[in-house]
Parts: structure tokens; sequence; C-alpha cells
């Protein structure tokens, strides 16, 4: 007899869309949150590769520090989830510290970007949606900014076309 489990894998945003609601664009977090554990991997290896026994007890916790800045990272880049629908802007990321924003497309004042050097190389950014209100939600290291950023403004231009038609009619 085969057992076999299936988790259930779905998204934060598909599990709260609202009835007519699409996703127009969806984006995580960069790869590059990967790279404090890929750091902290070099380091061990190189220091395995010493042989040295003074360093047995200090190669022990760099190693539980290894595992654990991979699971924080894997389980944060897994839990991480934007997206832009055609009626709001939706954001969710962490685990033990869960941060989740759900701005309707009406309130979004502006979303602005922040990019690094390296940021602009590798494509990733810090995301701040404004909103009329004045309140404002900040992510950081989001995977494609720019793309995000005009996702926004096309649903909003979209939903500016379909106000106006029924202004009209």
């Amino acid at each position: 007899m085969r057992i076999t489990t299936k988790i259930a894998t779905m998204h934060y945003i598909d599990q709260n869309l609202l009835p007519g609601e699409r996703i127009l664009y969806r984006t995580k977090k960069h790869a590059i949150i990967f790279i404090t554990p890929l750091i902290l991997t070099g380091l061990a290896f190189y220091l395995h590769s010493l042989n040295n026994l003074a360093l047995e007890t200090a190669l022990w916790w760099l190693n539980l520090a290894v595992i654990l800045a991979w699971c924080h990272e894997l389980l944060n880049y897994a839990m991480s989830d934007f997206a832009v629908t055609n009626k709001r802007v939706m954001m969710r990321e962490g685990f033990i510290f869960r941060h989740a924003n759900e701005m309707r497309l009406a309130t979004v004042a502006r979303v602005d970007i922040v990019q690094s050097l390296l940021g602009q190389i590798l494509n990733y950014g810090t995301v701040s949606i404004n909103g009329f209100g004045g309140g404002t939600d900040v992510f950081s290291l989001i995977a494609f900014p720019y793309a995000f950023q005009k996702a926004v403004q096309i649903a909003l231009d979209k939903q500016d076309d379909k106000q106006g038609k029924e202004q009209l009619t």
C-alpha cells in the first residue's frame, strides 16, 4: 500500500483574491538574500580545509550558523509574495515576523524604488508603496522592482480608463 501526502502550497495572495480579481504581476524576493549564507558556507569550507584541531569548537558553531542562515533565508524566500492585481497591490513577507499589506489601487499615490549599484546590476531593490492617506509600506530586496512599479502603473491606468468609461455612460 502506497501512502502519499500532498501539502497545499497555495500562496497567500491566491488564497486572498476577491471575486473577479486577477493577478496581473507577481514577484518574489531576489536571490541576493542568499549572499550571507553563501559567504558563511564558503568560510566554513575554507576553515574545514585547514584541518586545525584548535578550530574544532569554532567550526561546530560556524556550521550551526550556516545551517540556521540557510534555513532562515530559504523560509524568507519561500514565504515572500508580492503581486499586483486588477484591484489591489498585495505583499507578504517573513515567516516568524510576518508583514502583510494589501492596498486598494485607488489609494496608491505612488511607487518609489531605491536601488544600490549592485541592485541596478542584478535587478533588485527596495519598493515603497505610498498611499494617499500618508501610509508607506517598504519592502526590501524585491526582484525586478521596476517591472513591479510598471505593473502598478498599468493597473492604475486600466482602472482610470474603466472609471472614465463608466462616467461617460
